[in-house]
């Protein structure tokens, strides 16, 4: 097909080709191309192809096959296109096999209801096109984003927010007449924009002189005024309808856009029209060999055909393709199908099944099946609909496209009753059907379908049976994901008939340790594994070791770090990716529990590389970069957390949601209030309230109380409501596993209010206090480092007895020491006020001195304020340097060498070189008048520097 004459659109493809030259040079950028139908959007990208500066290119488009479709057919064709030009052929049992079929068999989808084999795939088609790309550029366009399945709009974001410094040039048209409200694309196009290096071109209607223009080329004279004016009216402007009023003006004024269309098709041959009505019910687009049986089979023969198409092909209604012919234009497609009479259609579709059944040379089962289940379900040949959306469904399980599979299993489940013989086609029950599906609405990430197929089967089946049994833990886990309390209950219905003692165990373990029944959830977790061994189930052997060893970290005991390491082997082992990231991400907890704050951050490190190594870093990289950030925050390393979460992905999911109550918190703590709500309201349109479950917004409740407590403006009546209401929402307080991290921070709202004693504090401070004791008294509190030093803060805050309180702040104060960081801060600033309190101006004097220390190298808003707080309390005498002319500096060096440190361990502390470190330490050797740094350490005992 010639290219159309191209006018009225210069600036727009110049824009294109500016922006793909600064790919060459800046890194990835993006072109979201919006436009009406006909307005122009494929032309357009054609002459930016042509003349791209980008050495390699490749054109994907989007495919309209309704429920299931074609998963991640752009990029199929993208990456087809690639690789015939030149491009690596991927190796038999590679990831990309699964989008090219025929380049070798593809590796077999794993078990489970985890992401992993998609991140996969999405990291492999993410490394061939970087790859693709270099040296000198890639053009890529993706036409048609309205008709896209879920997984090509899942993996598109992927590769937006990955793609990173390769120099790729991405462009996606979308058809804006076509985003209604209900649109898959209407909430995500504008999150894509906001994207960066990610921009929006719009393609309004050609102006006058255009359409002048236009018409000048098309018809070869200049329109007169009138005529011009006529088009203008009727054709508002788009090029293609401008150009359909010029293929037959005699036919007068038409009655709407189809009439307009169909101008082009009524003056051709009765048998051309005839097959491009067969070819429409194909889509856009359709495969010669497959037309040609379609064609056949309706009384059309291959010289009728051969000169039907070239007629249709030199009209210009259609175009050749390397395989088959597409229409001048999607809206083409559609007059064409519109004006057949509804048993033609059905004809037609019964057709291209019967042709597809058989297979079609050149199309690959994959493709072929696709094609089928559409056509037989439009041709309501529900037997032959059934067959095709099983097998299909099992394609797109294989390619890890889960939305796709999950439709097309759906689609089962309706034409189910309506095939009598559906079990024996199948070979399948109903219950194992909808045991299936509730599976994958699971791994689609859609636990509310999960639970209505599980109910639904449920209803119908013997409780007492294995599949029942089955059921009720594919419910309880999808229970489990919504945060709902029958969680519970479906799996202990489950453990009397389930064929796998031990898998029901493991997940009740987990269930109960989220709801925080802690005693119950370590005696499931101990029979799970029990169970485990006894039988094998190696994989339920290393879940439940990974949830016994996370609920036993409090005890500060040896036992679950050996029970985390050993589940995290096993999983290792069994390829359990999921498992195995969950053991590492509860290690590091562990090891931040004890204070052991490099083993911490190593682990954080290792779950990272070891992502790299599995091939899922930059597509599940996002929740592990927000574990070894959370961890460097802990450690008081704002920046370098901060650092690591901009080299990683946003998302727009949980690990997103996450990064948000982490940045909310960074923020609180450099005093930067806005930043700090804009990432906790991020936080809440990532995760509404109403589908997320308890524990996720428990930090987040934790952030906005982190921000009260410190804001200007004595806002602690606001963070104790806060507080309740977290307490009544997601019982932050009582939860002991959480009170135990948010326990200090509400004993000081309390501490705080006590001490304002305004009118109602009192009382509100009491109301506080209650839940906070009775979690302190109830026995389950941690032992570990990180409990005994929250619970010991937490008492002395409440405790109003001063000589009381004082026992606390000294058993406290050790631990802060280990902790250090805003814990330490946070505790020297308690024990202050406490010793004023007992008249002891001198201890408070050394505790503030203690504390500028920690600000030297802990330079936060938060500590500048609570150190402040407390040299306005002493009075103008307490802001004195530091003794015998030392500075902050040294006084910080003289800390950590009091702690045992070498000279590069100081130096990783406070972010200076081992040499640094050790001018330092001389200095201040010279000033204390010591020969060697043990004595140096002793005198600044004395004077109570450290």
């Amino acid at each position: 097909m010639s290219p159309s004459t191209f006018v009225g659109r210069q600036r727009q493809v110049d824009h294109l080709l500016s922006d793909a030259a600064r790919a060459r040079t800046e890194g990835a950028r993006t072109v979201l191309l919006r436009g009406d139908a006909g307005i122009g959007k494929s032309r357009l990208l054609e002459e930016y192809l042509e003349h791209t500066p980008l050495r390699n290119r490749a054109l994907g488009a989007c495919l309209e096959l309704g429920a299931g479709g074609l998963a991640f057919a752009p990029f199929t064709a993208l990456l087809r296109q690639l690789v015939r030009e030149g491009g690596p052929v991927p190796a038999a049992g590679s990831e990309l096999t699964r989008l090219l079929p025929g380049q070798g068999e593809a590796p077999s989808a794993r078990s489970g209801t985890d992401d992993h084999d998609r991140a996969r795939l999405f990291e492999a088609v993410l490394t061939y096109l970087e790859e693709r790309a270099a040296p000198a550029g890639l053009s890529l366009v993706v036409e048609d984003l309205h008709w896209a399945d879920a997984s090509t709009r899942d993996l598109l974001v992927f590769l937006l927010r990955n793609l990173g410094a390769a120099p790729v040039h991405l462009v996606v048209s979308v058809r804006s007449d076509d985003l209604h409200r209900t649109h898959p694309l209407s909430r995500a196009l504008p999150e894509l924009e906001r994207l960066p290096r990610v921009t929006r071109l719009d393609l309004a209607p050609l102006t006058r002189e255009a359409v002048a223009e236009q018409v000048a080329a098309l018809s070869g004279s200049v329109p007169d005024p009138d005529t011009l004016a006529l088009l203008l009216e009727r054709s508002g402007g788009n090029p293609l309808f401008v150009e359909s009023f010029l293929a037959a003006p005699e036919g007068g004024v038409p009655e709407g856009p189809r009439e307009l269309l169909m101008r082009r098709v009524e003056p051709l041959a009765a048998t051309t029209r005839r097959v491009l009505g067969l070819a429409s019910v194909a889509g856009d687009r359709v495969d010669h060999g497959l037309l040609t049986e379609v064609a056949e089979a309706s009384g059309v023969g291959e010289d009728d055909l051969d000169e039907a198409l070239r007629e249709a092909v030199d009209a210009r209604v259609l175009g050749a393709t390397d395989t088959g012919y597409v229409f001048r234009h999607a809206l083409l497609a559609e007059a064409v199908k519109g004006d057949l009479l509804p048993g033609q259609r059905v004809r037609a579709h019964r057709r291209y099944a019967a042709a597809l059944e058989g297979g079609v040379p050149g199309l690959s089962r994959s493709e072929s099946v696709a094609q089928l289940a559409h056509h037989a379900y439009s041709a309501h040949d529900h037997p032959r609909a059934l067959g095709a959306a099983w097998e299909s469904a099992g394609h797109a399980r294989d390619a890890s496209a889960h939305p796709e599979h999950l439709a097309l299993l759906e689609r089962v489940v309706e034409l189910w009753e309506l095939v009598p013989d559906a079990a024996e086609r199948l070979g399948t029950t109903y219950g194992e059907l909808l045991l299936g599906v509730c599976l994958a609405a699971q791994t689609a990430g859609d636990p509310r379908r999960a639970v209505e197929h599980a109910s639904e089967a449920l209803a119908e089946l013997d409780p007492g049976s294995e599949l029942a049994a089955r059921l009720l833990v594919a419910r309880g886990l999808s229970y489990k994901e919504l945060g709902r309390l029958e969680a519970l209950d479906d799996l202990r219905a489950a453990a009397r008939n389930h064929p796998e003692p031990a898998v029901v165990s493991a997940n009740t373990a987990s269930v109960l340790m989220m709801r925080g029944s802690d005693a119950e959830a370590e005696r499931a977790a101990r029979a799970a594994i029990e169970e485990a061994r006894a039988c094998g189930d190696r994989a339920s052997e290393a879940d439940a070791l990974v949830t016994l060893g996370a609920l036993l970290d409090h005890t500060g005991e040896e036992e679950p770090l050996e029970m985390l390491r050993q589940g995290i082997r096993i999983a290792r082992e069994l390829g359990d990716v999921q498992v195995e990231m969950r053991g590492l991400n509860n290690l590091g907890s562990n090891l931040g529990s004890r204070f052991e704050t490099r083993e911490r951050l190593a682990c954080a490190q290792e779950a990272l590389d070891r992502s790299a190594e599995l091939g899922v870093a930059r597509s599940q990289g996002a929740g592990l970069a927000n574990g070894l950030a959370s961890a460097l925050v802990a450690a008081g390393r704002l920046e370098e957390a901060r650092a690591r979460l901009d080299a990683a992905p946003a998302g727009e999911d949980l690990s997103g949601a996450r990064r948000q109550v982490l940045v909310a918190q960074m923020a609180a703590l450099e005093g930067d209030w806005e930043t700090s709500r804009g990432a906790l309201e991020e936080f809440t349109r990532l995760l509404p309230r109403e589908t997320s479950t308890r524990v996720e917004y428990m930090s987040h409740y934790y952030a906005r109380l982190l921000g009260l407590l410190f804001e200007p403006g004595e806002r602690w009546t606001e963070a104790a409501r806060v507080i309740l209401e977290a307490e009544q929402e997601v019982r932050m307080v009582s939860h002991v596993r959480f009170s135990a991290s948010t326990g200090s921070a509400t004993a000081m709202v309390v501490w705080r209010l006590r001490r304002r004693a305004e009118p109602g504090d009192r009382e509100l401070a009491d109301t506080l206090a209650e839940p906070l004791v009775s979690v302190l008294e109830g026995g389950d509190w941690p032992v570990s480092p990180l409990g005994r030093l929250s619970g010991e803060t937490a008492l002395a805050f409440l405790e109003e007895d001063p000589e009381r309180a004082a026992e606390y702040w000294d058993r406290a104060l050790p631990l802060a020491e280990r902790a250090g960081g805003l814990s330490l801060v946070e505790c020297l600033f308690g024990a202050f006020w406490n010793a004023l309190g007992t008249a002891d101006t001198g201890r408070a004097r050394d505790l503030l001195r203690r504390c500028e220390a920690v600000l030297a190298g802990f330079d936060l808003y938060v500590v500048r304020q609570l150190v402040a707080e407390m040299r306005a309390a002493l009075g103008p005498d307490s802001a004195a340097a530091p003794p015998a002319g030392l500075t902050p500096r040294e006084v910080e060096v003289l800390v950590e060498v009091a702690r045992g440190s070498s000279n590069r361990e100081v130096g990783e502390a406070l972010f200076i070189s081992g040499k640094t470190v050790s001018v330092h330490l001389s200095n201040a050797m010279g000033k204390l008048g010591v020969a060697n740094r043990t004595a140096a350490v002793a005198r600044a005992r004395e004077l109570g520097l450290v």
